[in-house]
């Protein structure tokens, strides 16, 4: 059944209201795919050990439920990582010179930074199915088993995708290190939507060597 109008907001304002800011797991599998992602030239053997997080957004209590999940699943005994909003607690639009304070100048050694590009719905089209079901033989196999045949009329599902930015910066040169698009579909809640999200992120900096 299609979600409705009033849920979907519900969820998009969870994952955080996205503004701009210069100007799961509880799921069985996750979610959530990073289909796009580019590491930049000039920053080879680069490992990142202390991390800043800034999920961007006006809402202050799912800014904080995101940085602190981010922040959990970043940790490990080499990278630590720290949430904006013990810094920066305003819900409002920051300024460079506010997020440049905050940072610091030697506590950190790279800045993440997440931001909602898009919601998209669709439609996926699930074929119907044609199958069998047999009946057992009636009386010791005198009269043979019969057949039926059962049939399942297609149907459309529709499918809601939040589409996310994140970006890792080092603070050293303030460059841009690593980008990854980010695509979370139907997620059951807020909470595995975020956790979902943040847990292939965290993966995908792993994987590249940006993190232990």
């Amino acid at each position: 059944m299609p979600r409705t109008l009033a849920r979907r907001w519900a969820l998009i304002g969870a994952l955080f209201a996205i503004v701009s800011i210069a100007a799961c797991s509880k799921s069985a599998g996750s979610k959530t795919t990073i289909p796009q992602y580019n590491r930049m030239p000039g920053y080879d053997g680069v490992v990142f050990k202390r991390l800043f997080v800034i999920g961007v957004g006006e809402d202050e209590a799912k800014r904080r439920l995101f940085e602190d999940a981010f922040v959990k699943v970043l940790a490990s005994d080499s990278t630590s990582a720290q949430p904006s909003w013990e810094r920066l607690p305003q819900s409002r639009l920051l300024t460079e010179q506010e997020i440049e304070t905050a940072i610091g100048v030697d506590e950190f050694d790279g800045v993440l930074v997440t931001r909602l590009v898009s919601v998209d719905e669709d439609e996926e089209y699930v074929e119907g199915q044609t199958y069998r079901v047999q009946r057992p033989p009636l009386l010791q196999g005198y009269y043979q088993g019969s057949y039926k045949t059962v049939h399942e009329p297609g149907y459309y599902e529709r499918r809601t995708t939040y589409r996310l930015e994140t970006n890792l910066y080092a603070v050293s040169d303030k460059g841009l290190v690593w980008s990854g698009h980010s695509a979370t579909v139907d997620p059951d809640s807020v909470e595995e939507g975020i956790d979902s999200l943040t847990q292939a992120v965290a993966a995908k900096l792993r994987e590249q060597s940006l993190i232990r």
